[in-house]
């Protein structure tokens, strides 16, 4: 759906009807929606449901939005983080859906996983090699394979 955009509050308006639309066609909850003036951003929190349930629902939303897939995406340093996102567009509307994943700490500090899928400890404050990311609740036991 495509509306006219006569002001700023009219294309904010129009970004949250659009993602209303992706919203009710998943039927999801647990979501907390953010219009800006050049995207919409969905969270899809964890009142919604295990990192399994959340995972398919980025999944869902970015497809219906157009994202050709969900990515990971880590942030490293002292606390180090990652969330699963998909980034699409509907109408005129840029549509970022992510949501939060809990990285695995080990005795010793986060464990990362590399491009061939072996593990490693990463000390507190210290970053993963290029190309590697963290372990998160997506993914198996230590040396499992990656779910996403």
């Amino acid at each position: 759906m495509s509306i006219p955009v006569l002001s700023e509050a009219a294309a904010m308006a129009a970004a949250l009807l659009e993602a209303a639309v992706l919203i009710e066609e998943t039927g999801a909850a647990g979501l907390a929606v953010t219009c800006y003036t050049d995207r919409t951003a969905i969270l899809v929190t964890t009142c919604a449901g295990s990192a399994r349930d959340r995972a398919a629902l980025v999944a869902r939303l970015g497809e219906l939005a157009g994202a050709a897939r969900a990515r990971q995406s880590d942030v490293t340093g002292e606390r180090p983080a990652a969330w699963l996102e998909a980034t699409g567009q509907v109408g005129g509307t840029v549509i970022e859906v992510r949501t939060p994943l809990a990285v695995q700490v080990v005795p010793g500090g986060t464990l990362a996983a590399g491009p061939d899928g072996q593990h490693a400890i990463i000390a507190s404050g210290q970053q993963p090699s290029p190309g590697w990311r963290w372990v998160t609740e997506l993914d198996g036991e230590p040396g499992g394979e990656e779910v996403v």
